[in-house]
């Protein structure tokens, strides 16, 4: 252990799985948006990000400052004409990540939808 390490977030008991960000993500003009749901099992999690991504509006939203000891972080990437976009979804538990879904492109009518749940309309 060196002297810089005390400064260092550790996670505790459990490792975030580590999942390759596409290029898109990177890429210059790519925008991004965040949302909050209620936890849910990791298990659940990964069949609706993979199977049926169009269940994800159905997720109930959340209150950061009322429920931090677990949550749901979707974070959308998109493109300023919605060409294109991706959701990521990251499972934190004490504010610290412990289980991330793969990239998963959506379509506009998805977005829509997770948008209107949270009071924005695009």
């Amino acid at each position: 252990m060196g002297l810089f390490d005390i400064f260092k977030k550790g996670r505790q008991n459990g490792k975030c799985n580590k999942v390759k960000v596409p290029a898109f993500v990177k890429q210059s003009g790519v925008k991004c948006k965040e949302f909050s749901f209620e936890a849910i099992k990791t298990e659940v999690l990964d069949a609706m990000v993979e199977g049926k991504p169009q269940l994800i509006p159905t997720f109930t939203p959340s209150n950061y400052y009322a429920s931090k000891a677990s949550y749901l972080l979707a974070r959308v990437y998109y493109l300023p004409d919605y060409s294109k976009i991706m959701i990521n979804i990251t499972y934190y538990v004490a504010d610290q990540p412990r289980h991330t879904t793969i990239y998963r492109e959506i379509s506009y009518d998805i977005m829509k939808k997770i948008c209107e749940r949270f009071g924005q309309y695009i």
